[in-house]
């Protein structure tokens, strides 16, 4: 194994003609955007909230990357921040903009009923805070606790509390657990209550204790068995003795090249991006035909996500978490470790974020880039005379790992040699976890994974935000649904009753384009370029997007998740593109009443025919917990792909070589390999 680092790249930026207009912003970018914004408001005591860039205007960009050749090309853009913050003693809400091309703060203005992203900064502040409070110490002390250095919170997002309403309070909830020792699992001790925290005063402002509800008692006792999944706990000596090595190694170096943050992987070219947000974002993503560099995406995003509870009761109806817009995937950010996070010759990618005094922080290896076999990509074996031929296929794989307090998630996106691309979540780490008193069971909301451990049903939905640009930038978006011809069986025209077709409808405003899925009709959707035409169709080339890890948003329309994650309730969304919709549960969704978020922006019916669009596509899972996801979860994948549609003249990939055992140095584990090629070739 080997870090491929030595291949060309791009250092911190010491002048804004050193980047590129996408990049994130370097620690010394933060530090001169703070700088610039305390000097010129001197008058408020702030704390940054967030730093980040403020990306270019889209037809400012289509100009710069080559795009737009109807007016002469852009070659210079100015560099922006943006910059929110908050006033300590009051936490309103201001929003700045700084040009660091001119070293200047360029607007600055109050945003009332808001409340901006949770930080890192605010969930150490809120534990250490909830942990020495005189309140919670003494609901432990009822509990049997007296040493609060085993007592530990999970803050939390208040959601919207029907006691606090409104966002003039900045507000979180702490979730409680205890330990038994150090790195012991904590959801294997959950307590029975929750602390409630004004974070502008930074005060506990009252306890709201979870009553058992089919139980004798008033109270549960807490659970001290442990349940461990560290090698610590695990011990050597239990482990699988039978477990041999697999070396995944690329002696030759990798298939790709890096420059900056672009990079290029055999046909194709894309750049990358990480923000405090979103994190990983996808940008400029394009495909080599023949001699024809053919744009496909302008923007891909995780754009938010939202993980709906099931029990009803107070206060688990607030256990809602929108992890991109309330904690920012890009702060939860892991740095990886090579060997164990990705495998093979390992390009990284670091990230850099602000704190609340504007001083940077770095996230080393916060993107991993690398390669992996992934099977056959196409064969055939002709059955005559035996001559097979299988070519193998390999992708491209650009992932970051994010933990969201409990929550651990793999976010992938892969790119393949067929030009087809794929995004995949792999859900892990832990269960969120509620005690039961001992005679207590969970009722229709839960199972009991241990002695008095209760994981409650949720559901984990993902909305992407997808700006196209098939073969340009005006798109448009069709619905495939597959029927039976209505001709019953013994009609001269569906005599035998095997008939079936599909239905192609195209969405042209956004109350049409609101879809859902429908597994009856095997139902997808496809981005279309109507301006360009395939000469062996006669129809619009386009792109076939597909999900089979779509779920029904089981919670009421009316319920607070259902106003405030309104997104969840549809597979489908399309809006025309506005550069200020850039999250599809609203730019300050935390502690939101649900009023800014793509289910009110497609009210209007506007036109979506042949325009500048974008899609926001759900999918995810519904958790009914199991025994077996206790004390640590198994990963559970789920995503959607995208394919080329009438777009290529043949399968792309005809021209990846085929492989043999002299290429990958696979052997017979049963008896000596022959050195024969794993397909007859007469080349």
């Amino acid at each position: 194994m080997s870090v491929v680092k030595e291949m060309k790249t791009v250092t911190a930026a010491t002048t804004t003609q050193d980047v590129h207009p996408l990049d994130q912003l370097s620690g010394e970018e933060i530090i001169r955007v703070a700088t610039i914004t305390r000097q010129a408001k001197t008058d408020i005591d702030f704390v940054f909230n967030t730093i980040t860039l403020k990306e270019p205007n889209k037809n400012i960009m289509l100009s710069y990357l080559g795009w737009d050749s109807s007016k002469p090309r852009v070659t210079r853009v100015e560099r922006e921040a943006l910059v929110v913050a908050l006033e300590k003693k009051t936490m309103k809400c201001y929003e700045g903009i700084v040009s660091l091309t001119n070293s200047k703060l360029k607007s600055w203005k109050y945003i009332p009923d808001v409340q901006p992203i949770l930080t890192m900064d605010e969930m150490f502040e809120v534990e250490e805070l909830v942990v020495k409070s005189e309140l919670v110490r003494q609901e432990c002390l009822e509990l049997g606790i007296t040493d609060m250095s085993s007592v530990f919170a999970d803050p939390w997002a208040i959601a919207r509390h029907v006691s606090h309403p409104g966002r003039e309070k900045r507000m979180m909830q702490a979730l409680m657990y205890m330990r038994t020792c150090e790195d012991d699992n904590q959801y294997a001790h959950p307590l029975d209550f929750v602390p409630i925290v004004d974070v502008g005063k930074m005060k506990v402002i009252s306890i709201e204790r979870i009553k058992p509800r089919d139980s004798k008692f008033t109270r549960p006792t807490i659970p001290q068995m442990n349940h461990n999944f560290l090698p610590e706990f695990i011990g050597e000596e239990n482990y699988r003795k039978d477990v041999k090595p697999i070396i995944v190694q690329q002696p030759q170096g990798v298939s790709f090249t890096v420059t900056g943050n672009q990079i290029d992987w055999q046909k194709w070219n894309m750049r990358i991006s990480m923000n405090y947000r979103e994190g990983l974002v996808i940008h400029n993503v394009s495909y080599q035909d023949g001699p024809e560099k053919r744009p496909l995406f302008y923007r891909i995003s995780l754009s938010e996500m939202v993980v709906p509870y099931a029990d009803p009761y107070s206060p688990h109806y607030r256990k809602h978490a929108f992890d991109v817009g309330e904690y920012g995937l890009g702060l939860c950010t892991n740095a990886l470790t090579l060997g164990c996070d990705c495998l093979g010759s390992i390009y990284y990618f670091d990230a850099t974020f602000n704190d609340h005094e504007g001083k940077p922080f770095h996230v080393p290896n916060a993107i991993c880039l690398h390669e992996e076999d992934h099977g056959i990509l196409f064969k055939h074996t002709d059955y005559r005379n035996g001559r097979a031929h299988t070519v193998r296929s390999r992708r491209l794989v650009i992932s970051q790992i994010v933990t969201v307090a409990n929550y651990d998630y793999g976010l992938y996106y892969y790119f393949y040699q067929d030009g087809s691309f794929q995004y995949e979540v792999k859900a892990t780490g832990e269960l969120n976890t509620h005690v039961l008193a001992e005679d207590e069971t969970p009722g229709d909301y839960g199972i009991t994974v241990a002695p008095q451990i209760n994981a409650q049903h949720h559901q984990h939905f993902f909305t992407m935000r997808i700006d196209p640009m098939i073969d340009g930038v005006n798109n448009s978006i069709a619905q495939v649904d597959v029927e039976r011809v209505p001709y019953p069986t013994g009609h001269p025209k569906n005599t035998y009753g095997n008939g079936f077709r599909a239905k192609t409808t195209i969405l042209r405003d956004t109350i049409e384009a609101q879809q859902t899925a429908n597994y009856e009709t095997a139902r997808f959707w496809k981005i279309l370029n109507e301006n360009r035409i395939h000469p062996y169709t006669k129809a619009p080339v386009g792109w076939k997007l597909t999900s089979h890890s779509q779920t029904p948003f089981f919670a009421q329309d009316d319920s607070v998740v259902g106003q405030r994650a309104g997104f969840a309730k549809k597979a489908l969304w399309v809006t025309p593109y506005d550069e200020n919709q850039m999250f599809a549960g609203g730019f300050y969704c935390n502690q939101s009443s649900g009023q800014d978020n793509v289910e009110n922006w497609v009210k209007s019916g506007e036109d979506i025919h042949n325009k500048d669009i974008v899609l926001w596509f759900t999918f995810g899972v519904t958790h009914l917990p199991r025994v077996e996801d206790f004390p640590v979860m198994p990963v559970e994948m789920c995503g959607f792909s995208m394919k080329p549609c009438n777009f290529f003249m043949a399968n792309p990939g005809l021209d990846v070589p085929p492989t043999s055992k002299k290429i990958n140095h696979s052997v017979n584990a049963k008896e000596a390999a022959s050195n024969e090629s794993c397909c007859s070739n007469k080349l």
